[in-house]
């Protein structure tokens, strides 16, 4: 039933704890696809180590260089055979109930009406201390579209979560990347969210734990953080009209991000038309005076 989709790069030391949360599973439906993003470590040895004695099987993929986690991610989307694909992540952990919990979310969810709707199941996490990261959903189980989640929100749900997906949709919907930065996450998830809902589930499968050396914890310099914003507000925003650009907070303040990210760094290939750069000046404009007094 499941594709286990695992992105890695100079992970030999740390990838251990998803084959063992792997072993582990009371449910055994799936397979293991690695997209290693070009180690120069010796994963492939350790992984082809476990596939002499494992019990599932284990698809590994090496791309030929380094080029970032999302280009990875849509490597390994194109390997996934399985009707739905979870990303675990080659340095976190999840219990050994994990995939039996999500066969039947998903069987529920396929005997429901308009199944087809639901495009992913969101869960929450916790750290190695067993804390929440974050908050938990408004409500649980909360079949939720992108406007109620993002849009009619005065702040997202804060907090990592975890998610499982239709394959087929990760598939028509691979991850934004460009080669000068990466993109939130965020923004692909957003773009899925408009045409399929999310299942929100307040259960803890997925433990997260703190990596220095992952990329949520790398030191990073200002140009590579206002690279990444600049990209970022302008996949959210390049598809959008003026008119829906003004009609929701979230995306105005997408707009204050991209103008302000824009002073530091900009992108010739990657830029808004000039009427909306104008409208989007106006609203850093506007907004820059209450933006300063929140920071005082």
């Amino acid at each position: 039933m499941f594709s286990i989709l695992t992105t890695t790069y100079n992970s030999a030391h740390l990838i251990h704890r998803v084959y063992d949360s792997l072993i582990a599973q009371t449910y055994q439906n799936f397979e293991w696809i690695i997209s290693d993003d070009g180690s120069s470590d010796e994963t492939q040895e350790i992984v082809d180590a476990w596939k002499l004695n494992c019990k599932f099987d284990i698809i590994y993929h090496k791309m030929s260089k380094n080029q970032g986690k999302a280009y990875a991610l849509n490597a390994g989307i194109d390997l996934c055979t399985r009707p739905i694909t979870i990303n675990a992540d080659a340095d976190d952990t999840f219990a050994p109930n994990t995939l039996q919990d999500l066969k039947l979310i998903w069987e529920t969810i396929e005997r429901s009406e308009n199944s087809d709707k639901i495009g992913a199941v969101w869960t929450i996490v916790q750290d190695e201390e067993g804390k929440l990261i974050g908050e938990p959903w408004p409500k649980n189980f909360w079949q939720v579209g992108f406007k109620e989640r993002v849009l009619k929100r005065k702040k997202n749900v804060a907090g990592e979560k975890w998610h499982s997906w239709r394959t087929s949709v990760l598939k028509k919907y691979k991850k934004y990347t460009n080669p000068n930065s990466r993109v939130s996450p965020s923004v692909s998830w957003n773009r899925i969210n408009k045409d399929y809902d999310f299942l929100c589930v307040n259960i803890i499968h997925r433990t997260y734990f703190s990596n220095p050396h992952g990329l949520t914890q790398q030191k990073k310099s200002k140009l590579k953080v206002m690279k990444r914003i600049y990209y970022s507000a302008y996949y959210e925003l390049e598809p959008l009209n003026i008119l829906q650009i003004l009609s929701a907070n979230y995306y105005r303040n997408m707009a204050f991000s991209y103008f302000r990210s824009r002073l530091t760094y900009q992108d010739n290939g990657t830029k808004l038309s000039g009427s909306k750069l104008f409208v989007i000046f106006l609203i850093f404009l506007f907004s820059l005076p209450l933006k300063l007094i929140k920071k005082t």
